[in-house]
């Protein structure tokens, strides 16, 4: 009985919205709302007063507890909230961790999740004023759920090259238009803008030759991994200009590595035979057994990186898509890696203190502390024999 009146709600709601959009279309700028350009490039009515928000799909949510009013959520998909076994395998998250007591007092929206769905009879249960989504690039997918829900759908992006992706800034000037909270967003987009200036200028005029190669290793990517796991033309490298080693790989044919690698070939890496390795913490637990395996260990054991101790950890942001505040954190980490001994003096930052910087500004509280104490202990210089 209680989901029939439900699905009745739904059409009544469809069809007055139906009049409601199509009155919108002849005025872009009404006395109750704005039309705005999601990143789909969808135009999207939405209204001028907001005090109920969803967030759904992979990094909608964080991307809101950036810069959006919290007091404003009325619905958390299970993904974000403790106990319901969605997303238990998935790597650390620091605005589900700042925001856990509040995530789990609120009822579901849906289940999300990497494989989850827009479940629009929760959402329309909760009655939002809008509904903010990563879910999918099909633009009438979302054209659908906003037609059934009767409410604006605005979808976000990521973007393909992490944490300096332009549609990441789009999304944050996007949020910080639609809740009225303009300048916030603006102090995010200061900081990401003053951060890849700083950054790129550390890696001005100092010769390749000079640079140590550095290997990306245990890179997680939809889920954690081993020491083959890496990335070309890696964002958080080249913001630096970090001599990153499988960007100078060419094959016997001329193949040459390109964005993302889920497995490097164990021999390639032998042979690129990288002078440091940064590691992402998320997958540390399978280097173990990495080292464990005979065959494996020995080439590990081959390499300069592991010869001399050139060993470092950094912290894991793709979880989820991308936490932002721990790649920022990671960018400078890393650039510390590459240049402490060549260029100390462009280096004008404590890396442990630039982190909890960076979470107090993006998560209004310094969790350092906390990332670290699941994260063997943080940014480091690892000694791999004691992991």
């Amino acid at each position: 009985m209680k989901k029939s009146a439900l699905i009745l709600l739904m059409i009544i709601v469809t069809l007055s919205s139906l009049f409601a959009f199509s009155a919108c279309d002849k005025d872009k700028d009404t006395a109750n709302g704005k039309t705005v350009t999601d990143l789909l490039g969808r135009e999207v009515t939405v209204p001028e007063k907001i005090n109920r928000v969803i967030c759904i799909g992979a990094g909608s949510l964080r991307l809101y507890t950036y810069v959006g009013d919290l007091s404003k959520l009325v619905g958390v998909e299970d993904v974000d909230k403790d106990g319901t076994g969605v997303g238990a395998t998935l790597s650390i998250r620091p605005y589900k961790m700042v925001n856990k007591d509040l995530f789990n007092s609120l009822p579901s929206c849906g289940m999300g999740g990497p494989q989850g769905s827009a479940d629009a009879e929760k959402i329309l249960s909760l009655n939002p004023d809008i509904v903010f989504s990563l879910y999918t690039s099909d633009k009438a997918a979302m054209d659908d759920l906003q037609q059934k829900i009767g409410k604006p759908v605005v979808v976000l992006s990521y973007g393909k090259t992490e944490a300096f992706d332009e549609n990441v800034k789009k999304s944050i000037a996007l949020l910080g238009d639609i809740m009225n909270r303009k300048e916030r967003a603006n102090e995010l987009l200061s900081f990401i803008s003053d951060t890849e200036n700083y950054l790129s200028s550390i890696g001005e005029g100092i010769d390749k030759s000079k640079k140590a190669t550095v290997y990306l290793g245990c890179q997680s990517n939809y889920g954690t991994h081993g020491i083959e796991s890496s990335s070309a033309n890696y964002s958080i490298f080249d913001v630096s200009k970090i001599r990153n080693v499988l960007d100078e790989y060419v094959g016997k044919n001329g193949e040459t590595f390109k964005g993302y690698q889920k497995s490097v070939d164990w021999e390639i890496l032998k042979s690129l035979n990288p002078q440091r390795i940064v590691l992402d913490a998320g997958g540390l637990y399978i280097l173990k057994t990495q080292l464990q395996d005979k065959d494996k260990s020995e080439i590990l054991n081959s390499l300069s990186a592991f010869q001399n101790g050139e060993i470092y950890l950094q912290m894991p942001y793709n979880a989820y898509y991308t936490n932002l505040e721990t790649a920022y954190a990671d960018a400078y980490f890393d650039a510390w890696v590459q240049y402490h001994d060549i260029a100390p003096e462009k280096l004008n930052f404590d890396y442990v203190e630039k982190a909890r910087e960076i979470y107090t500004l993006f998560l209004g509280k310094d969790c350092y502390d906390d990332v670290a104490a699941q994260m063997y202990g943080g940014f480091q210089k690892l000694d791999i024999s004691k992991i």
